[in-house]
């Protein structure tokens, strides 16, 4: 078992370290050769995702040459920024730029880190869930990443592991409430907001979401950005 950011999980993926994981969607996409999907699991959501946020110095539209920070952490969420600014928006900046210093004229983080950000962020006025943008523009759920398994995985292993994720599923979304106290106080955030937070998210991906990863798919490539 191991524990990695997500576009570290998708590195070592598509250097045939990894057997299984919960890849982001953006490297399960370019890596459809040699894996696949594990059932319907993923993490989506509907609208906001509350922890995947651009902090900017000016409203979003007006983001025009601006130079923007966005964490090494990510792939999905870096590649779904580009769409938004550059399909929906019509914009282009001067450069993305991967650090992890909050410099710039805008900064993209995502999940813990994005949490704890927002409870002190004094630099950045204009806070954007880019999630929400996604929704706002397509109508469509926004899928971040999917269970998947190497192709030439043993059979009884690929069985394994999914009957796996559907146990583990089913247990944890039972307690929401346990997670979110455990790990409020090492983001800053009230329980309940976590709890809540957590509960925003699709585990079990429909067709609706379907649909939105085919339509991510679709505008990545128009953009040539798989």
């Amino acid at each position: 078992m191991v524990d990695c950011v997500p576009r570290e999980l998708g590195r070592r993926a598509a250097a045939g370290e990894l057997t299984a994981g919960l890849l982001p969607l953006a490297d399960y996409l370019k890596l459809e050769g040699t894996f696949e999907r594990l059932g319907h699991f993923g993490i989506a959501v509907r609208g906001r995702a509350h922890s995947v946020l651009l902090f900017s110095r000016r409203p979003i539209r007006q983001l025009d040459g601006a130079t923007i920070t966005v964490t090494h952490e990510t792939s999905t969420s870096a590649l779904l920024l580009r769409l938004i600014l550059e399909g929906r928006y019509r914009l282009s900046p001067a450069e993305y730029r991967r650090g992890v210093g909050y410099e710039g004229d805008a900064l993209l983080l995502i999940g813990d880190e994005a949490l704890r950000f927002r409870q002190t962020n004094a630099q950045y006025p204009f806070e954007v869930d880019v999630a929400f943008e996604w929704w706002l523009w397509q109508h469509l759920p926004f899928v971040f990443a999917v269970w998947a398994i190497r192709k030439d995985a043993d059979a009884k292993e690929k069985r394994q592991i999914e009957a796996g994720l559907a146990r583990s599923l089913s247990m944890n979304v039972k307690e929401l409430a346990a997670i979110a106290q455990e790990h409020a106080q090492a983001l800053g955030a009230p329980a309940e907001e976590l709890r809540a937070y957590l509960e925003s998210f699709v585990y079990r991906l429909g067709p609706e979401e379907e649909t939105g990863i085919r339509k991510f798919k679709e505008l990545a490539d128009e953009h040539h950005l798989l």
